[in-house]
């Protein structure tokens, strides 16, 4: 029985029972209205209101309760669908990253932008390309410059980290998605924004 099921077997139990409820206070009130003053039947009948607003009142707040309980229940289960596609598309993400530096156009490209970017962000001078090992000589060759010299790293897996001194612009795997929170932040708005 799925959560709008309930709601409405609730909705029909809270119905049933203030439909119950409220033929027995009016049974009530007119036996004793046969057996009263007239005095006595308009204290029946105001018994009789106030239970109803009573019982109408407690409905009410059944029912708020219900409604809020399957408010509560669909926004868990949409933060629970948005958790489980940004946790599959950070996947992807990482494997889409490591699948590009496998690939020697990917390669390529990788390293000019970064490369290009390091001149945006680091001083002139004299600069230490970090690499994983095996990125084959020729590629590195192509991209070498004055000033410019590779060093394998054995704990980078792809990309590469540009050292300047005490500056460095880290385009490794890991250092591309160290900031998780704001990387998940944007996956989020690419799934909420996908059709």
């Amino acid at each position: 029985m799925n959560a709008e099921e309930r709601m409405h077997a609730l909705l029909a139990l809270v119905d049933g029972y203030r439909e119950g409820r409220r033929a027995e206070l009016l049974g009530k009130a007119r036996e004793e209205a046969r057996a009263t003053l007239l005095e006595a039947s308009r204290q029946a009948r105001r018994r009789v209101h106030d239970a109803i607003v009573a019982e109408r009142a407690r409905c009410a707040a059944a029912v708020s309760a219900a409604e809020a309980q399957l408010r509560t229940r669909r926004r868990l289960a949409h933060q629970a669908r948005e958790a489980a596609m940004v946790a599959a598309g950070w996947e992807r993400l990482r494997s889409a990253l490591a699948a590009r530096w496998a690939d020697p156009a990917g390669r390529r490209r990788w390293a000019e932008a970064s490369l290009e970017r390091a001149g945006e962000v680091l001083p002139r001078g004299a600069w230490e390309v970090r690499h994983g090992p095996g990125w084959p000589e020729a590629e590195r060759q192509a991209l070498a410059g004055p000033g410019l010299t590779f060093a394998a790293e054995p704990s980078i897996a792809a990309g590469l980290r540009v050292h300047a001194g005490h500056n460095v612009l880290d385009a490794t795997l890991e250092g591309l998605l160290a900031d998780r929170k704001a990387i998940e932040g944007r996956l989020l708005h690419l799934v909420e924004r996908a059709p």
